[in-house]
């Protein structure tokens, strides 16, 4: 009996050297047909690193052209705006050339006389004319001037505000593309360890 066991136990443990054996021999041979039964178990990543990469180049091609579209629409809107502005004041300027045109024309008409008295009494009476004239002038370019200033400034914060949007909107996409990309990446990296 004792025989027997002595030779079930080499028996079993030529099998399992044989059995090693022929693992390793497998392995050594066909590491690479191994390589892809490994494979197959394990999960592989949904891209390469090279798709990772090349995500991150469309996600930032597609941030600068929003971007780019959202900064073009914020100056179109403040081109819109100040010619809209300029619309609105040429009734102003038009009156103020008219005026300015007709404190040159009194003051031409006196140069025309030829006796002093006459002259001085034509630029006394169109002075007081001319003074009024003046005087609304001043009014009227001031009040533009001033409407101007705060309604150029509006456009000019309108415009900033715009601009700090799309540059906020810009940099979020870039930092959420760069997220994906070391993320991509990362799944890759834990696949290959």
């Amino acid at each position: 009996m004792e025989a027997r066991r002595r030779f079930l136990r080499t028996e079993t443990r030529c099998r399992l050297h044989g059995v090693h054996s022929l693992l390793l021999f497998a392995l050594f041979l066909g590491f690479s047909e191994a390589a892809g039964v490994l494979d197959l178990l394990t999960p592989e990543p949904d891209l390469t690193i090279d798709e990772c990469h090349d995500e991150f180049t469309i996600a930032c091609a597609n941030a600068s052209q929003v971007f780019s579209d959202s900064y073009d629409l914020c100056e179109l809107n403040a081109n819109e705006t100040i010619i809209n502005l300029e619309v609105d004041v040429e009734l102003e300027r038009l009156q103020i050339e008219l005026g300015s045109s007709a404190v040159c024309g009194n003051m031409q008409i006196c140069d025309t006389l030829v006796d002093d008295l006459d002259y001085f009494q034509c630029i006394n009476k169109n002075g007081i004319q001319n003074l009024d004239i003046l005087n609304e002038i001043n009014y009227n370019a001031t009040s533009a001037y001033t409407r101007l200033h705060e309604d150029y400034d509006a456009v000019h914060r309108a415009f900033l505000l715009c601009g700090l949007d799309a540059q906020k909107k810009y940099m979020e996409d870039i930092r959420q593309a760069h997220r994906e990309l070391t993320q991509c990446r990362s799944e890759i990296d834990e696949f290959n360890e």
